[in-house]
């Protein structure tokens, strides 16, 4: 009865021990690029549900005809503002740009008109905006612009200042890390 030589077995065990190590390699980049892409999944969730609150806040903006003082949106390299009716009050949501992460930052409803119009004086200025910052962020965001659709002049990065003035619709350019092109959302706020 012949058996195998040990010059055999050693060279099984080369061969099994190269494949064993070929497939924890073609393992490991699985696994690796599964993480990336759950990862990248959870960030465009989240920057959906971004989007559509930012959706719902356009249009709320508060209407036209409640403004003596020009049209009620702030734009800004790094933020763009608008006030809007809740069932509560008038509130002023800003978008901004903090540290390669875009926040919604929501005001609270104002008790008077004082109080909202210091604030707002405030952010046109190019101060911070106050108030709740939500769960809701984007985060990885390497670039930022937004523009306005107002009467009948087209889209502008500058709000018109002349009161009465419709504020047809907001556009949102988000600029991601690892994204080749900015991710563009536009609300029609439904003024007309």
């Amino acid at each position: 009865m012949r058996g195998f030589t040990l010059l055999e077995v050693m060279i099984v065990a080369l061969l099994l021990s190269l494949m064993g190590l070929m497939s924890w390699r073609v393992l490991e980049s699985m696994t690796r690029s599964q993480g990336i892409l759950r990862a990248r999944g959870d960030a465009l969730e989240e920057t959906q549900f971004f989007f559509n609150q930012w959706q719902r806040d356009c249009q709320a903006m508060a209407p036209a005809h409640q403004w003596r003082d020009g049209v009620p949106v702030v734009l800004g390299a790094d933020r763009m503002a608008w006030l809007v009716q809740e069932s509560d009050g008038l509130h002023r949501i800003a978008y901004v740009l903090v540290n390669g992460a875009l926040r919604r930052i929501d005001s609270g409803a104002y008790s008077d008109r004082g109080t909202w119009l210091a604030d707002w004086q405030t952010l046109a200025q190019g101060g911070s905006p106050t108030g709740q910052v939500t769960a809701l962020t984007v985060p990885g965001v390497v670039g930022f612009q937004a523009r306005l659709w107002a009467g009948a002049n087209g889209w502008s990065v500058a709000p018109p200042v002349a009161p009465g003035v419709l504020v047809r619709g907001l556009e949102m350019d988000l600029a991601l890390q690892g994204t080749p092109w900015p991710l563009r959302q536009v609300c029609l706020t439904g003024q007309d």
